[in-house]
C-alpha cells in the first residue's frame, strides 16, 4: 500500500522555486536594473526555506525525536547550516543593494550567484534525506492519519497569503495524479469555495492538455 508521504508536494514546490530562481539567476546581468527582479525572486525563495525548516523543527521531529534522537539532532544541525547558507545570501544581497558602481553590483552578483549554488546542493540533498529516511521512520511509528495531522498543524500555522503562494508552486510541480488526489481530497474535506479556489489555481497554472485530463478524471471521481 502506497503511504502517505507529507514532504512530496512541498518539497517538489520548493525545488521547482530553485531551479527556476537558479535559471533567473544565470540569466541576470547584476548591473542594471532588471536585477532588482532576481534580487526579490531570490529573497522570497530564502524565506520560504526558511519557513519551511522552521514548520520541520515545530510540527513534525518532536515526533521523532523519542524514535530516534541522533536523527533529529543531525537534521536540526542540517537546518543551522541551511540557516549559515541563507544568512550568506542575505548578507551579499544588503551589500549589492547598497553598492553604487556597476562594476561593484556586478561582481556581488556573481558572488550571490555561486552562493546560491551551494543553498541549492545542500537543500537537494537535505530533502532527499528527509524523504528517505525520516520519512520511513515516520511511516514505521506512525498512521497515514497522525501523519495528515501533523500536515493540518503545519498549515494552519501558514499565513494565507503564503499558502497561496506555496500551492502555486506545487500545482506547478506535481504530476496529474498528483494533481487529481489533490483536488479531490479537497473536494471531499473542504467547503465547496476551497475547492473551487483550488481548481481555478489549477485552471491558472496547468497547461491546457494537463488540465483536460485532470478534469476529466475529476468528472469521473
Amino acid at each position: 500500500m502506497q503511504r502517505y508521504n507529507i514532504f512530496n508536494q512541498i518539497h517538489k514546490g520548493l525545488r521547482a522555486m530553485l531551479y527556476d530562481t537558479a535559471l533567473h539567476l544565470q540569466q541576470t546581468d547584476f548591473s542594471q536594473p532588471e536585477a532588482d527582479a532576481a534580487i526579490d525572486q531570490l529573497e522570497q525563495v530564502l524565506l520560504f526555506f526558511d519557513d519551511h525548516a522552521e514548520h520541520e523543527d515545530g510540527f513534525i521531529l518532536p515526533h521523532i525525536k523519542k524514535h530516534n534522537p541522533q536523527l533529529v539532532d543531525e537534521l536540526e544541525k542540517d537546518h543551522e547550516v541551511d540557516h549559515r547558507l541563507t544568512q550568506t545570501l542575505f548578507d551579499q544581497i544588503r551589500e549589492w543593494k547598497t553598492a553604487t558602481q556597476a562594476e561593484q553590483k556586478e561582481g556581488i552578483g556573481q558572488r550571490i550567484f555561486f552562493a546560491f549554488n551551494e543553498f541549492i546542493a545542500f537543500n537537494l540533498y537535505h530533502m532527499n534525506k528527509e524523504e528517505n529516511v525520516l520519512m520511513y521512520l515516520l511511516w514505521k511509528q506512525y498512521t497515514d492519519e497522525e501523519i495528515r495531522q501533523m500536515e493540518h498543524q503545519i498549515l494552519q500555522s501558514i499565513p494565507p497569503q503564503t499558502l497561496l503562494t506555496e500551492s502555486r508552486w506545487m500545482m506547478r510541480s506535481i504530476n496529474n495524479r498528483e494533481v487529481i488526489e489533490w483536488l479531490a481530497g479537497i473536494r471531499q474535506g473542504a467547503p465547496a469555495p476551497v475547492f473551487a479556489n483550488f481548481l481555478k489555481l489549477a485552471e491558472d497554472e496547468l497547461p491546457a492538455g494537463r488540465l483536460s485530463k485532470v478534469q476529466a478524471a475529476l468528472a469521473l471521481a
